[in-house]
């Protein structure tokens, strides 16, 4: 009895001096970053503000650090950052959800840092594939297709039915350059292109002629996320080719949508550091707040993007989780962008960009 009590004497004191130490770290961090500001792009509208409510409040509650966040479309993005790295004068710190696509001319281009992984604990709990010397994984993103579940509109099975001229509907795509990589990549792949052949490259023309068979029932172009979900809340189209998170927003407002991983391409998006940041210590600590899986649950519920961590789900109500892009159902058709085609498509980005975008204006 008494080498029990002398044991759990010795735990309590052990997990008081844990806990003690716990405290001072965080006080020492708050300490530390009190006062800091950091400035991070946001792709804008419900992603923004889940982004302020599930991490940005809290954290500045916990630190007394300051995250102010910028709202711009990918295309104002990339044309901002690439101007304040080359005048010198970095006025975003870092971007919130870079897509990998993206990544690589990125990085070619010096415009992101990378990451010191020993000031970031929990990288190395997620999957490897989806680790980056340039980035900190902070959500699975998901390009696929929806439907309105209705009286008289074919239900999706895959992609594939999206191009299909026979199954018709009024259909929604991006009018974004930075867009077209996306467009093209699930086009081709559902008209029988390997993932191994995309690598090679992409044949615009082919991409630009299987759009062509259903362009004349593409009644409306998105230019923005928010965008994106309020053309399906409101009912105006029947076919959305578009990002889960933004499906799963319309699903919540309009239950009538539904999602369709069959067909669709996945890869991580990244919280990086924008190349000549003063302030990666106030980015270091962020994503370390992101990393946890019960926040990445809560910004689940709030956006409805999918976390890296496949333990995030277990914090998510069920209803949620036929949307979700980690569960074994959903990887089990979803394809995987290997590293190959995301060179493809940063190669080949501003051509497809200039295409796409002559050929939604014709």
């Amino acid at each position: 009895m008494k080498s029990t009590l002398k044991a759990l004497s010795h735990h309590t004191r052990l997990f008081g001096i844990t806990a003690a130490l716990i405290m001072l770290c965080s006080a020492t961090q708050a300490a530390d970053l009190k006062g800091k500001e950091a400035v991070l792009w946001s792709s804008g509208g419900k992603y923004t503000t889940a982004l302020e409510e599930a991490y940005v409040k809290p954290f500045e509650a916990e630190t007394g650090a300051k995250i102010r966040l910028v709202e711009a479309d990918v295309d104002a993005m990339i044309g901002a950052v690439s101007a304040q790295v080359k005048a010198g004068n970095v006025e975003w710190d870092g971007l919130s959800g870079l897509d990998a696509p993206y990544m690589p001319k990125f990085i070619k281009d010096g415009l992101i840092e990378k990451i010191d992984v020993s000031k970031i604990p929990g990288l190395e709990k997620l999957p490897k594939a989806l680790r980056s010397d340039y980035g900190v994984p902070v959500l699975n993103s998901v390009v696929t297709v929806s439907y309105r579940n209705a009286d008289n509109i074919a239900p999706l099975k895959s992609v594939k039915d999206f191009f299909d001229p026979n199954i018709k509907g009024a259909r929604v795509v991006s009018s974004l350059a930075g867009e077209a990589q996306m467009v093209c990549a699930l086009a081709l792949l559902s008209d029988g292109v390997s993932v191994e052949e995309l690598s090679k490259g992409f044949d615009i023309d082919r991409c630009l002629k299987i759009v062509d068979r259903i362009k004349n029932q593409i009644t409306a172009y998105w230019a923005n996320g928010s965008q994106m979900a309020q053309l399906m809340i409101d009912n105006s189209v029947d076919y959305c080719l578009c990002w889960d998170g933004r499906i799963i927003q319309a699903a919540q407002a309009n239950p009538q949508w539904k999602i369709q991983h069959n067909g669709g391409i996945q890869f991580p998006g990244y919280f990086t550091y924008t190349k000549g940041t003063k302030n990666a210590d106030v980015l270091d600590a962020f994503a370390v707040y992101m990393l946890d899986p019960k926040r990445q649950a809560e910004f689940t519920k709030l956006v409805g993007y999918s976390s890296p961590n496949p333990d995030s789900v277990a914090y998510l109500p069920d209803n949620l989780k036929p949307f979700i892009s980690v569960t074994p159902e959903a990887q089990a058709v979803l394809t995987a962008l290997p590293d190959s085609l995301l060179e493809a498509m940063s190669r080949q980005q501003v051509e497809l960009g200039r295409a796409w975008q002559a050929y939604v204006g014709k």
